[in-house]
């Protein structure tokens, strides 16, 4: 797997079509600065797609003494603080209505709440290895390059510590379901 900034090189030289491995290996961590600073939404899709948009036609300006991710994650928090203004100077009854309708009840968010917590709890019990891949994939919203930097180990490896963790931490939740105790 080519780096990002090997990439970048190629898509300044003409290659268009390799902008779109950058756009797999950092959507879901642009996708999850969009939710956080947005909240629900349903065209977090559209902003994304802007966020790459303008990430691609300002490559050409770009450092490569300076992480590619960092760069691009700080066009996704400008545009979202630009989003943000336009949201308080052009308020709409239908932007309303979507906001009301979108906002989760504080059952719901409780519920959430306890459902991370759960599966958090469960995390514990597994291999340091599994559980470490695991918080760092879904709950630090890390690629797999990255977690594969920070631990230096294999991708390979990641991918198949993350599989193995997630099939570990399932059997586990479905032991305690069988039991029916949430506690253990």
């Amino acid at each position: 797997m080519q780096d990002d900034k090997k990439i970048i090189e190629q898509v300044l030289q003409g290659n268009k079509e390799a902008y779109a491995e950058l756009i797999d290996r950092h959507q879901t961590k642009v996708f999850f600065i969009l939710k956080k600073m947005l909240g629900h939404s349903q065209n977090h899709q559209d902003i994304v797609q802007e966020i790459f948009i303008k990430a691609y036609y300002h490559l050409s300006e770009y450092r490569s003494n300076y992480d590619f991710s960092a760069w691009l994650y700080r066009i996704a928090v400008n545009h979202c603080l630009d989003e943000l203004r336009k949201q308080k100077r052009t308020p709409s009854v239908v932007q309303a209505e979507i906001m009301l309708v979108d906002r989760h009840t504080p059952e719901e968010e409780y519920l959430e709440k306890e459902q991370r917590l759960f599966v958090r709890q469960r995390m514990l019990t597994l291999e340091e290895k599994y559980r470490k891949v695991l918080d760092m994939r879904y709950f630090q919203y890390l690629s797999y390059e990255e977690i594969s930097k920070k631990l230096s180990v294999p991708i390979s490896t990641i991918r198949m510590r993350l599989s193995r963790g997630k099939m570990k931490l399932r059997e586990s939740i479905e032991k305690i379901a069988k039991r029916g105790d949430s506690r253990q």
